[in-house]
């Protein structure tokens, strides 16, 4: 009897890759792959297609096709969880030189304004539930960036229109 890799059947990591790809509206993971190897103890090249994305392991996986699939679905997922962790601690991803990057003009409403964290927290879940409820995440198309890019400015808006009535009503915040 064959003994089973340990990480064989802990987690469906293909069956969440092919999740994340249809709550945001991707293409289907297809996988190819290069066996390596006797096909006794054959090892397994696998690319995954998914979306406008190629991942390809490293290095040949030993075991089984299916198992090879699992891993390389599990090292995309990792990846996903990378970028966005950097991308929710401030980390900026890589640019183009600066001269090659058009700088975007400052608006007039751009200025800066103080408020309580409170009112900045309340209008982000406010914010939130809006953007949910138009697009529950089930059937949502935006990517992680795109959706913390609709957040973050419609989080601004509301701000923006609490300090104006704010104003017009000649009331400060504490």
């Amino acid at each position: 009897m064959t003994a089973l890799h340990t990480d064989e059947a802990v987690e469906n990591y293909k069956g969440r890759l092919i999740q994340y790809c249809q709550e945001r509206g991707l293409s289907q993971p297809i996988y190819t792959e290069t066996q390596h190897g006797p096909p006794d103890a054959p090892s397994w090249h696998v690319t995954v297609r998914y979306g406008d994305c190629t991942h390809e392991t490293p290095e040949p996986v030993p075991g089984s096709k299916k198992f090879a699939h699992q891993l390389a679905s599990k090292q995309i997922l990792s990846e996903i969880d990378s970028r966005r962790e950097r991308f929710l601690a401030g980390e900026v991803a890589e640019q183009a030189p600066a001269a090659t990057t058009p700088t975007p003009p400052v608006a007039a409403e751009l200025r800066a304004i103080e408020v309580p964290i409170d009112i900045v927290s309340s209008a982000l879940i406010i914010a939130n539930e809006r953007l949910t409820a138009s697009q529950p995440t089930r059937y949502r198309t935006l990517t992680d960036a795109e959706f913390s890019q609709k957040l973050a400015r419609l989080t601004l808006h509301i701000v923006r229109e609490l300090v104006e009535k704010a104003e017009q009503d000649e009331m400060t915040f504490i």
